[in-house]
């Protein structure tokens, strides 16, 4: 249960609540701010979006908002205001969501006619939350029993989804959803000298029911499941990768009156993977998962004047960090952790006067394992509504996590694995704060935004291996693993404007993500993985009739921050490598430029058809993911030279797709 519930009168017309957003003007753009610098989707808008292999994916349009970075192709994570991928927590009704993408980042797993409404908070965090130390992402499904039967979906290149909304009656309400993929003929295509075969699936079951007195009870499913199989033929090698998700939700929702709203929740959370890499005829398995049990109790108060929240968190969970097994001999088999995570918040939003708004709370967290952690966390936001059409806002957060994501790959590759909070890996503290400005003019259809941020962090981590480096001898998770500080800080810039045919946003954020570790870099700080220093995005739809929608993405960022090899020598038969400054280099600069027209045939039957076609990628931009060196000889001089190879993923995508509504 969020504490935010209030409804804002402004031009724009906007609604924001605990259960979705509600836009009642004719805009279609993306992003929507509320008061404290966080963003919700407009998801009416993504269905005007360029689309690669013909699908919408939620998580990929989160990319486009201030404050979270563009990542590489192939990888759909989180990096939001410096922090990284493991420090962005993603729920999904309240349940957390451990591996949010598909294979190389083509999409989330999340299906989106199943959502039906997705808020980032990256300032200004609510008391309720907590377990992480940068954002929180919230997904919610549908919560309100339809009038109609209803079935939308979308069929494209590489994937089908479709989802139902059956009213039963006046008091019950049956929501499902299903995607599946056919993508192996375009994993195919990524190189001449690996077949990929490769196929992936989202499910969803939802069901709402009106209880009387009791008031509503709420219950929703999710799985997915990927499964891969590649060939290297150049190494004699092949690899099998499946990974999966599945979590519950039941939810009942009680007013006892005007005033108070109680809520209860219990849920279930699973992850698993499992790598089955054979090289040179060696088998080896790779295993790690995280599993879930949780409940959630709260309640809100509205009285006159102030809406007070609070309640009650608990979770047993079980990490099972990666075991590497050789056939019958163990490589390293890690020791699953129980643990228990709990914690107790409250929370107020109080009018002080036309001109003060605080929202402030406190959660008081608690980790049990072999040792137990206590951490407060306070929270405090205030809004400052300078005129009806400007606002000033300031906020400060202290978060704290207890689980750590160990990065195994800068792909959405399901080999990252978990680890819980130990003595030599203490709990993950970041201080957040804030400073944010927003106006409008022509009666609301210019917006424009200025938000500085600065965080500090404790007990970030790194990590000195990766998965080939340990599959020959056995290794201790925590020897490979350097606890440090980090500082990020940036300034977030948006500037909108909408009318009746066009919708343009364009977004900016300058930043520094810096990490400092006594055993790396000779104690020197250097910048973080998910360093960029400039980060740009465009979001334009223009509608010239009612048939037809045209839109357009860009997106640039600056390269990824990487450990660059200087020079090379040879040795006997082997080569030596000399590397630089630890993330003392970067990637090339990502950018790309995606283009979309979509045709709405007339409603007949249909509520709504159309065909979308997109280019993702115009003009073929390569946008290494990573870099390799090699040794070369030049015959007419007799001397060896180093040379630098670029390696991509995947360059210009056409895509064709058919969306329906009945």
């Amino acid at each position: 249960m969020s504490p935010r519930a209030y409804t804002q009168q402004d031009s724009a017309a906007m609604h924001l609540s605990v259960d979705d957003v509600v836009v009642t003007a004719q805009s279609r753009i993306i992003s929507i701010p509320d008061n404290t610098g966080n963003v919700s989707l407009n998801m009416d808008a993504l269905t005007d979006m360029p689309r690669l292999g013909g699908a919408v994916d939620v998580l990929k349009l989160l990319q486009y908002t201030p404050g979270v970075a563009a990542t590489q192709e192939g990888n759909t994570a989180m990096y939001v205001r410096g922090g990284d991928a493991g420090n962005s927590r993603i729920l999904l009704d309240g349940a957390p969501l451990y591996s949010p993408a598909h294979l190389l980042g083509f999409f989330s797993v999340l299906n989106t006619p199943h959502i039906s409404g997705l808020t980032l908070y990256k300032s200004g965090i609510p008391a309720c939350y907590g377990s992480s130390t940068a954002s929180i992402t919230e997904v919610r499904t549908h919560r309100h029993i339809p009038s109609e039967f209803h079935i939308e979906g979308n069929i494209g290149i590489i994937e089908a989804d479709a989802a139902v909304k059956l009213p039963i009656g006046e008091r019950f309400a049956l929501f499902a959803s299903a995607r599946h993929s056919y993508a192996s003929w375009l994993t195919g295509l990524l190189s001449r000298k690996t077949t990929i075969d490769y196929e992936f699936g989202d499910y969803g079951v939802g069901f709402v029911a009106d209880v009387g007195r009791a008031g509503r009870l709420l219950f929703n499913t999710h799985f997915n499941d990927d499964s891969a199989k590649a060939n290297v033929f150049l190494y004699n090698a092949d690899c099998k990768l499946s990974w999966w998700n599945a979590l519950g939700t039941l939810t009942l929702e009680t007013p006892i009156n005007d005033r108070v709203e109680l809520s209860n929740m219990v849920y279930a959370s699973v992850y698993d993977n499992m790598l089955k890499p054979n090289i040179t005829s060696v088998n080896y398995e790779v295993a790690t998962g995280v599993a879930d049990m949780g409940l959630r109790s709260g309640v809100v108060v509205a009285l006159d004047r102030v809406n007070i929240s609070a309640g009650v968190d608990a979770i047993y969970r079980r990490i099972a960090p990666q075991s590497i097994l050789e056939g019958d001999n163990v490589l390293n088999m890690s020791k699953v952790e129980e643990t228990i995570e709990a914690a107790l918040y409250a929370s107020l939003r109080w009018p002080i006067s036309s001109h003060v708004v605080l929202d402030a709370g406190v959660r008081y967290s608690l980790y049990a394992n072999d040792k137990v952690w206590t951490m407060p966390e306070p929270r405090i936001a205030i809004e400052l509504p300078l005129s009806s059409t400007a606002k000033l806002w300031a906020s400060y957060n202290l978060m704290t996590q207890y689980i750590h994501l160990v990065p195994q790959s800068n792909l959405s590759f399901a080999t990252d694995f978990y680890l819980s909070s130990a003595e030599p890996l203490p709990p993950q503290l970041s201080h957040n704060a804030s400073l944010g400005y927003a106006g409008e003019a022509l009666a609301g259809r210019l917006r424009w935004s200025v938000e500085a941020y600065y965080r500090y962090m404790y007990n970030v981590i790194e990590y000195d291996s990766r998965i080939l480096d340990v599959l020959t001898g056995i290794e201790d998770h925590m020897s490979m693993l350097s606890c440090g500080r980090g500082e990020s800080y940036g300034l977030e810039t948006s500037v909108g404007y909408s009318d009746s045919y066009v919708d343009v946003q364009v977004n900016y954020t300058l930043s520094r993500s810096l990490r400092q570790f006594d055993d790396i870099n000779d104690g020197h700080p250097f910048p973080a993985h998910s360093d960029r220093r400039h980060n740009l995005s465009l979001i334009a739809s223009y509608k010239p009739s009612s048939r037809w929608t045209l839109s357009a993405t860009f997106v640039y960022a600056t390269g990824m921050p990487y450990t660059g090899t200087t020079a090379l020598y040879i040795s006997g038969n082997a080569f030596l490598r000399e590397y630089g400054p630890y993330n003392g280099a970067k990637l090339p600069d990502l950018h790309h430029l995606d283009l979309s027209a979509t045709y709405w045939f007339k409603p007949r039957k249909l509520e709504r058809s159309g065909i979308n076609l997109s280019i993702y990628n115009v003009y073929a931009r390569k946008n290494p993911l990573m870099m390799s060196y090699s040794v070369q000889k030049d015959d007419e001089t007799n001397t060896m030279f180093m040379q630098e190879r670029r390696h991509a993923i995947y360059t210009i995508i056409p895509s064709i797709s058919w969306t329906y509504k009945f």
